[in-house]
């Protein structure tokens, strides 16, 4: 079993790294060595292949590293070696050799190897590879098992269109919300608010709809406000409603906002319209663009 490098050997590398003191990070990574950890001949490699006036012998010895990477079974050494043979960029390039790295990485679950074989079969390489849509689709699925939020949106779209697998769709969706993505997160609430793919949740719609919404996704606010006035779900309160109309004229002041809340407007009172204006700037100044990533169950 490969065994990982302590956590304050890593935070040391990391630092090297971050201040681009690449002759400080091979000796520090060639001085463990001895210790087998994993993942260390990569990051040899990479301070190589970072170098701001990089050689032809900094190429060389960048591939180097990452063939003993490969003979020591560094799973993202597979992944590097495999995408440089493929593109060239260090002065080799052996397309098929490059091809079978990468799916040995995949195999090992390696996030980079897998997102690169999914464009590669999606979009095939001229004179080498002619698209694949099946391999893509396997690729994108197993992308979005490793945590690949964009994936998974992609994925829950898919399987939504689709229209045979609702609890899968949002199964995905909820993947993408955790990662943090404003539209997945809307998305999940919609399937909440109308019990697509999962039990429906109103309370939940309600709070997926409000992380969206402090990322500024303007279908959540708009959802919002339409929630609190909708008599028939429970949480009518025309003044928060006309707060959320606020919130998004505030946001998006060139777009229309729906009939029914343009006549809410018309009907609020100079009342109303001041309160409205004050909740409105409480969410702009205190939680726009501060939500936390992931989900809310």
């Amino acid at each position: 079993m490969l065994q990982q490098a302590p956590e304050s050997f890593t935070k040391q590398i990391k630092a090297l790294f971050e201040k681009r003191d690449w002759p400080a990070a091979q000796s520090l990574l060639q001085d463990n060595l001895k210790h087998g950890w994993t993942g260390l001949y990569g990051l040899l490699a990479m301070t190589y292949m970072h170098q701001a006036d990089r050689t032809a012998q900094d190429c060389l010895q960048a591939l180097e590293w990452l063939e003993r990477g490969v003979l020591a079974c560094e799973p993202d050494s597979l992944a590097m070696l495999g995408r440089v043979l493929l593109s060239g960029e260090l002065g080799q390039q052996d397309f098929a050799r490059g091809l079978a790295l990468l799916g040995q990485a995949a195999e090992l679950g390696v996030l980079m190897a897998v997102l690169t074989l999914l464009q590669i079969h999606e979009h095939g390489v001229e004179e080498q590879l002619a698209p694949d849509a099946a391999l893509a689709q396997r690729y994108l699925e197993q992308a979005a098992d490793l945590g690949d939020p964009a994936s998974a949106y992609r994925l829950a779209v898919l399987l939504e269109q689709g229209g045979q697998a609702p609890e899968r769709a949002f199964r995905y969706y909820d993947k993408a919300a955790q990662g943090g993505m404003e539209q997945a997160m809307h998305n999940v609430g919609v399937c909440y608010l109308h019990g697509k793919g999962v039990a429906q949740n109103l309370r939940l719609a309600h709070a997926y709809f409000t992380e969206a919404a402090k990322l500024a996704s303007p279908l959540s606010v708009i959802s919002l406000a339409l929630l609190h006035l909708d008599a028939n779900l429970g949480m009518q309160d025309r003044g928060v409603a006309l707060g959320w109309v606020c919130v998004y004229q505030a946001l998006f002041p060139h777009t229309e906002v729906p009939d029914q809340l343009m006549a809410l407007l018309a009907e609020a009172s100079n009342e109303e319209h001041a309160r409205a204006r004050a909740l409105a700037q409480h969410f702009l100044r205190t939680q726009l663009l501060k939500s936390p990533q992931g989900t809310v169950h």
